[in-house]
């Protein structure tokens, strides 16, 4: 899924833009053969770094980002699959009955204003079909659906095609990460991925290999800051306050969803820490946490040069979209 699909090809790019950073990755192979041909990373100049994240404030001045990032990086000849950052894209579970995909999205425009909060006319959406649990093993088809305003998904287009940028697809970066997480076979029917940022975080509940649940936490951890909480009573140091957050958000997602029970927990991203895994093994009610590395799930040599920046995970997700 995702809100502009436009062409597939042997080799595939992904470009993630957010807060003060870029980062870019081209794969060419196929599931457990892919090959990394091309990555760049850097630091955005001028003022985007205090922009927050938001693509969606900068409006005309996405012409200079994306001029900056060609500059950097040199033609970009691969089609780009970009992501969207959590603050300019929303997500939602909705229930459609048994339709086809393409009689869904004619339906659910009648029903779009129910779940987001601007008018369909300023939108771009796109979904896809699920399996949702139910309570008592059951299961029934509902549609997650992503949404971004319009004026944002086309300013994104014009500023690329001016750079020479052809674009393959725009999506949310949560997809992104979900996609880098789970491997080709999932671990495990009922699973829950945490995404550890810098900047923010993710969880995503997954059924049977798709995403049903996608809940961002705008709070970010950093692993190198812990350090300072040393001496501190366990209850106040960093690695628990975000753990607390998440278990939060976690009980609130099955609160809604009575048919999921997880029995896994996956960690990544580049918050991620031994000791961050063993608070939140004795803090959560699920029976196997365990960390995950999205480059060894595909079997993926990529030698970061930047391990400390992190933020590989959302490109590599995107450029895994074929």
């Amino acid at each position: 899924m995702a809100l502009f699909k436009l062409k597939r090809r042997s080799e595939s790019s992904g470009l993630f833009v957010d807060r003060s950073i870029y980062r870019y990755i081209a794969v060419s192979g196929h599931p457990w053969n892919y090959k990394v041909v091309r990555s760049a990373a850097g630091i955005l100049r001028g003022d985007f770094a205090s922009e927050g994240g938001s693509l969606s404030e900068l409006g005309k001045r996405l012409d200079s980002l994306f001029e900056g990032i060609v500059n950097d990086i040199g033609e970009i000849k691969v089609p780009v699959n970009i992501s969207l950052p959590i603050t300019d894209s929303l997500m939602r579970t909705v229930s459609l009955g048994d339709m086809d995909l393409s009689d869904a999205k004619l339906a659910f425009r009648y029903e779009y204003e129910k779940y987001f909060p601007f008018p369909v006319d300023e939108a771009v959406y796109d979904m896809a079909p699920i399996l949702y649990p139910l309570p008592n093993g059951t299961e029934e088809k509902r549609f997650i659906v992503a949404s971004a305003r319009r004026k944002l998904i086309d300013d994104i287009m014009n500023a690329a095609s001016a750079q020479g940028i052809e674009i393959a697809s725009i999506e949310p970066a949560q997809l992104a990460l979900e996609r880098a997480a789970t491997p080709q076979a999932p671990f495990c029917d009922a699973a829950v991925y945490v995404y550890a940022g810098l900047s923010y975080s993710v969880i995503i509940l997954s059924w049977k290999g798709n995403g049903i649940f996608y809940r961002s936490v705008l709070k970010g951890y950093d692993a190198s800051v812990s350090t300072e909480s040393e001496g501190l009573p366990d209850e106040e140091t960093l690695e628990y306050g975000f753990v607390k957050d998440i278990n939060i958000s976690i009980q609130f997602a099955l609160s809604q969803i009575r048919g999921f029970e997880p029995s896994m927990m996956f960690l990544f991203g580049p918050g991620v820490s031994g000791r961050l895994c063993d608070i939140m093994k004795k803090s959560i009610a699920v029976a196997s946490v365990t960390t995950i590395d999205p480059l060894t799930v595909h079997g993926i040599d990529f030698q970061k040069d930047d391990a400390r920046a992190g933020s590989w995970e959302i490109p590599l997700g995107l450029a895994l979209r074929h």
